[in-house]
């Protein structure tokens, strides 16, 4: 998390004074629950959107954590990445009015966050009806279509602003959800991918909802979601993704666009529902390959990170095809 006191450059200092910030409603209340996670977070601030968001009507329950130093005590809460600290909970309320007058951009809140961990610094990105946009504190406003192309444009620029280091080296930029239920962050449990040479990059991390009923990322303009009620909502989604990039010319071929960096659990499920086929090897690394009666996956574990990488292919030959592509791109070949 980023401290907000120690200055993100979003507008506004913790110590603002300015007015109520119009169209919300926050509450500090006590977390009136028995159980260990009141213990680590005694109080909730509840942030009512009356008229300031698109979303209206939502609310947000922000958990509130005590902090010791010492003899001495604070509160504090996470904001869309943003860390909020006082010595008393009900101070927390402007400090936060003060943070989401500087968030909210064209009446929303960020949909992702860019976070650069070395450097400490927070980006919030926004999806404005067909375009994606990235904000910095001073600088510039990064807006495409794709995902992609924007964290292509702000890395660049970071890296000639010297807070990324040199190109190449040091830190990158990693993206993060926004819960629509405490404005926590959210790692992503995959991503959709499409990385054709010639063609424009299609990059969206996909996310699983407050309540875990659903998966969604956002693309063509929308969110795309499906229910986790199916074993195969990683290809339903899959699925919704491609046709809704097709629709908007944005993918030529449905097994153009590829999951990766599957977390394990949902690799578990979506695993129940495949048959295995066999292995096959490309540039001396062998894949385990499963089939569903309409494609042929083959899966590549990553256990540095504990994820997989999902491959889609019609045939034997499509597969292989496709991924000596990606091993090639991504220099492995």
């Amino acid at each position: 998390m980023i401290d907000y006191q120690i200055g993100n450059g979003y507008n506004h200092s913790a110590k603002s004074t300015k007015s109520e910030l119009p169209g919300v409603k926050i509450l500090v209340e006590r977390n009136i629950a028995d159980d260990a996670f009141a213990e680590a977070y005694p109080y909730i601030t509840r942030v009512d959107i009356i008229s300031a968001t698109m979303d209206r009507g939502r609310v947000y329950q922000v958990p509130v954590f005590v902090r010791y130093q010492g003899l001495q005590k604070s509160f504090g809460v996470d904001v869309c990445g943003f860390r909020l600290e006082a010595k008393k909970p009900h101070l927390l309320a402007p400090q936060i009015e003060n943070l989401l007058r500087g968030l909210i951009l064209a009446s929303r809140i960020p949909n992702y966050v860019f976070v650069a961990r070395r450097a400490r610094a927070i980006f919030p990105v926004y999806t404005i009806e067909d375009q994606v946009m990235a904000t910095t504190p001073v600088g510039p406003v990064f807006k495409h279509v794709e995902l992609a192309k924007v964290r292509e444009y702000l890395t660049d620029f970071l890296h000639d602003a010297n807070i990324l280091g040199e190109k190449g080296l040091s830190d990158k930029l990693h993206v993060r959800g926004i819960s629509t239920n405490t404005l926590g962050l959210r790692r992503p449990v995959m991503y959709l991918k499409k990385r054709i040479p010639g063609e424009v990059d299609f990059w969206a991390p996909v996310f699983q909802s407050g309540d875990g009923q659903y998966l969604y990322a956002y693309a063509a303009s929308n969110r795309q979601e499906v229910s986790r009620q199916a074993d195969d909502e990683v290809l339903q989604l899959h699925q919704k993704v491609a046709e809704a990039l097709q629709a908007d010319q944005r993918l030529h071929q449905t097994f153009d666009l590829r999951a990766d960096r599957l977390m394990p659990a949902y690799w578990k499920r979506l695993k129940s529902t495949l048959r295995l086929h066999g292995q096959i090897e490309v540039s001396g690394q062998m894949l385990e390959v499963y089939e569903n009666g309409r494609f042929h996956l083959a899966v590549e574990s990553r256990p540095d990170e504990e994820r997989y990488g999902l491959f889609l292919g019609q045939n034997m030959s499509d597969l292989r095809r496709r991924i000596k592509q990606d091993f090639t791109r991504r220099g492995m070949i």
